[in-house]
Order: C-alpha cells, then structure tokens, then sequence
C-alpha cells in the first residue's frame, strides 16, 4: 500500500514538474523578447576587472573579445594571482596586439579572505581608473555590443547593479557539453522566472557592473572574501539595501572548451552545496524543475509495485521526456541561434538525471574541497576551513 501511495504521489508530481518546467522556459523567451528601444545613450567610463589563472583553451579570444568593444570609454585591468601564471602571458599578447585599448596586466592579489578570486578583485580594483567597475570571468568572450548594452540599463538612476542572461558555447568535451545543455535550459530558464515571478535578479558573478562607491558602502570585496557565492551575497547585498538590480537581456557567452566530466560533476556537487546553504527552500525547489527525474522515478517505482511496465504510463512518461527535451532544444535555438546537436539531444536527459544525483548529494554533504583545500560551506556559503594546518595559518596571516 505504501508503494502504491508512493506511486500516486509521483503521478502527481511529475506532470507538475513538466508543466512548473515548461513555464519557466517561457518565462526565458519574455524576458529576452527582442525588439527593445534603446532607453538612453549612457556609456559611463568603465573599468573592466578580468581575473585569470591558467592558460584555458580560447583565453586570448576570450580577452580580445573585450578589447573589441564598441564603447567610448574603457579600459581592462587583467590580473593573476602568480607572476609566472601563463595567463599573464596570454593577457600580455592580447594588450600588444591592441594598443589602442587600455590593457594593464598585472600579478599578485589581497589577502582579504579565503575567496582566492575575491582577493584577487580586490587587487584589480585598487588602481581601476574609473568609478564604475565590470567583473568578467576568464572564459566570458562577448560581442562588441557588450559594454554599450549592459550599461544602457543604468539609464534607469534606480539601477545600482547589472548582470546578464549566460549562454554555453564552444564545448568539445562531454564536460563541456552537458555544461552548455544546462546553462541554456535550466540556468537561463530559472534566472528569468526569478525575475518574471519573484521581481529578482539572479546575480552571477561571470557579469556584473556597478559603482565601486555602492559596493564600498556595503562593505566592499572584505564583505564578501570568505564566502563562497561572493556574487549571489553581493547581489543580495544591493537588494536589502534597497538598491535595484538588473537584469539585462544582453546575452552574456561562456565558452566551456576543455570540460571533463570529472570537473562539471565536482563543479555542480560543490554549486549545489552552496545554492543550499544560500536558500534551502530555493534549493528544495529546483528539484520541482527537473521532471526527467520524477518520470523516471515514477516508472521504476510502478515497474515494481505492478510486476510489468503499464504501456499507457511508458507511452505518457515518453512523450513528458521529448516535451522537456523539445522546450530545452527551442531555449537553446533562442540563446544560441541554433538547435542542439543532433548527437546532444539524448544527452538532455542524461544531464537531467545526473545533476538530481548530484542535487542529492549536494543536500547532504557538509564539506567541499576546493582548489585543494578541505572546506565546510555554512549559512550563506561562509567557508570554514576544515583542515587544521590550514586554520592555523589562516589565523596567523588574518
């Protein structure tokens, strides 16, 4: 009896599942709706922060891109943590071949905290030009339009912080795959249903502009050096500050060449580690947006409670699997241009049930290792480290 009760539960769950998926699908095609009217002309002078480590595949693209921008005033303050980084050697090809642009590189970073990449901000910062400051991954490559449409949005005097839609592109590795199929399905469907159904901005940190004098009031980078998700908080920040976020509708490309299936799964296993301790009933929700796990559950647990597989449910659970893998592959038609591979839509589903593997995991495990070290993630992804060697030396530098 319980089984079955098991099994009239999933019924239930897994056509809303579809339905709560489907919906905020639509939401990303609202909120990216084209054409919008330029609001204004405003093109403040900005000072790009683009903190690098490692020579990945396609970084002098990457770095070009930005060198290419179609704006009046910028300039670009690449920085490494290590002086020998190849990074820095790349950066420095990127600042000759474009002399026209304001390129500083540089090497070496603040000890704020145990957030290296904060740290590393933070150095950038302090010799940035001018007041407004754009924070741009090592693996962002944007069209020329870039700058000039992610600062037209504050034209509105209310809007203390920009961030952008993320799209995945240019992947050569199943890593790397499964990583663009999950960026332009569900990260771009569930940062524009926070925003069509909940007013919000899910700010990721691959994009940001605003005003160092806001952050400065907030606390600054020292605010934000030993948490994990030093966006999301920073995000959050402006918004219990009562300041405004948007989100434009410019699309942000993130190029994931080199992605093993080794580091999108310890990626993922540490986001969703964090994403819980940020918000746990946000996190208990994201499962409502993965119905490929629920049909595939809701068959296993009929398949046993009955003895056989009822035709009826089979055929109903195939066509919920091709309405989800369909809405994905049209989401990816609008952000990329293009439909999906061929060879990559079967993966739609497979990333499905992978990435509810790891959000089980995520809800139950305590610790992270990152970048080497032993980490336990607490209430609004604060770090504490868990290896004791580390904490002495922690505590001595601090």
């Amino acid at each position: 009896m319980g089984l079955e009760a098991f099994c009239y539960g999933l019924l239930l769950l897994a056509p809303i599942s579809l339905a709560l998926t489907l919906v905020a699908n639509l939401t990303a095609f609202l909120v990216l709706a084209p054409p919008r009217k330029r609001r204004s002309t405003t093109a403040p002078p900005i000072t790009i922060l683009k903190p690098v480590k490692g020579d990945e595949d396609g970084l002098y693209e990457n770095l070009a891109s930005l060198a290419r921008q179609d704006y009046p005033d910028y300039e670009i303050r690449i920085g490494a943590e290590d002086a020998v980084d190849p990074a820095l050697e790349v950066a420095r090809r990127v600042q000759a071949d474009h002399p026209q642009i304001r390129i500083h590189v540089q090497s070496g970073s603040r000890r704020l905290g145990l957030n290296p990449k904060v740290n590393l901000l933070a150095a950038l910062s302090e010799g940035a030009e001018h007041e407004h400051l754009l924070i741009s991954d090592s693996n962002v490559r944007v069209e020329t339009g870039y700058l000039r449409e992610t600062a037209a949005e504050l034209a509105d005097p209310d809007v203390a912080l920009v961030t952008n839609v993320l799209v995945g592109r240019d992947a050569d590795r199943l890593g790397g795959v499964l990583e663009c199929l999950h960026l332009n399905s569900f990260v771009a469907a569930g940062a524009s249903l926070a925003r069509v159904a909940g007013g919000r901005a899910c700010v990721i940190g691959k994009s940001m502009l605003f005003r160092k004098a806001d952050l400065d009031a907030l606390g600054g980078f020292a605010a934000v050096s030993n948490v994990l998700a030093e966006d999301y908080v920073i995000g959050r920040r402006f918004e219990l500050a009562g300041r405004k976020v948007a989100l434009s509708p410019h699309l942000v490309p993130t190029t994931n060449r080199g992605w093993t299936l080794e580091r999108f799964v310890n990626r993922h296993v540490r986001w969703a580690q964090m994403r819980r301790r940020l918000s746990l009933p946000a996190y208990l929700g994201e499962i409502l947006l993965n119905p490929i796990a629920w049909i595939v559950l809701l068959l296993c647990a009929s398949w046993v409670a009955a003895g056989a597989l009822d035709t009826r449910l089979a055929t109903a659970a195939v066509a919920g699997i091709v309405s989800k893998c369909a809405a994905d592959a049209l989401l990816c038609r609008k952000l990329t241009g293009k439909l999906p591979a061929l060879a990559h839509l079967p993966l739609i589903p497979v990333k499905d049930l992978l990435l509810a593997a790891i959000w089980v995991v995520g809800a139950f495990r305590r610790t992270v290792n990152w970048r080497g070290n032993l980490f336990s993630i607490e209430r609004g992804s604060r770090l504490v480290p868990q290896d004791a060697p580390f904490r002495t030396a922690l505590e001595e530098l601090i």
